[in-house]
């Protein structure tokens, strides 16, 4: 770990650059904190992620750039205390196996104005607990590289919602052990067949209301 926080509250952490780390920065049982404006690279492996909580509450992640990570942000019930939130806006998630990945689901979770391009998967969930279209998150004014939709009144926001499914991506995420198959070719031909002519329901993981359709222009560090 570059930084562990465990029964640690309200810490900030900020103007950092975390590489080549196993996890950049860990939330364990904690209650408040700010993760700002760092930049966090390369924590990749079999256990590799950018920043991680495990049942922490009221922590605020904002403009930092997670990339080419394994996990950009890694999500283990949390948050944990009821009604309150997890907020992560303004960071750029790119280049990394899964850009957000929920472990045991129960909202709370307010994502707003990020950027996810070149993730392998931009979203996943795993464990128990409800799913990432749970009413309790919220998904609002992200950009998202592989949004499917025109933007015919120019006003820097997509005609229709983003909608993210999981077709073929859910037999490793309800199957850890598939993940060693991810991106093969039977998956992705798996996971074209779904989506031609779907076998079940595909699971809806989550939607934004109102997508950007113009990647915005952002630095970490301001």
């Amino acid at each position: 770990y570059s930084i562990h926080f465990m029964f640690a509250n309200d810490n900030v952490v900020e103007r950092n650059e975390f590489y080549d780390n196993a996890v950049g920065v860990y939330f364990m049982y904690t209650e408040g904190g700010v993760v700002k404006n760092n930049i966090i690279s390369h924590a990749t492996g079999a256990t590799g992620m950018g920043i991680g909580f495990k049942e922490a509450s009221g922590t605020i992640i904002e403009n930092n750039e997670i990339i080419y990570c394994g996990v950009g942000i890694g999500s283990d019930l949390s948050p944990f205390q009821p009604d309150s939130t997890i907020e992560i806006r303004g960071n750029r998630f790119a280049y990394n196996g899964t850009g957000i990945m929920f472990n045991s689901e129960t909202g709370g979770n307010n994502l707003i104005d990020n950027v996810f391009e070149g993730n392998l998967t931009q979203v996943a969930y795993g464990g128990h607990g409800d799913n990432n279209n749970s009413p309790k998150n919220v998904w609002s004014g992200n950009y998202w590289d592989d949004y499917q939709g025109f933007d015919r009144n120019h006003d820097g926001i997509g005609d229709k919602t983003h909608e993210l499914y999981a077709y073929a991506d859910q037999i490793w995420m309800e199957l850890p052990i598939a993940r060693f198959f991810r991106s093969s070719p039977v998956m992705e031909l798996l996971d074209f067949l779904e989506r031609l002519a779907p076998f079940s329901t595909p699971d809806l993981i989550l939607r934004d209301e109102k997508p950007r359709f113009v990647k915005p222009e952002r630095t970490a560090r301001s």
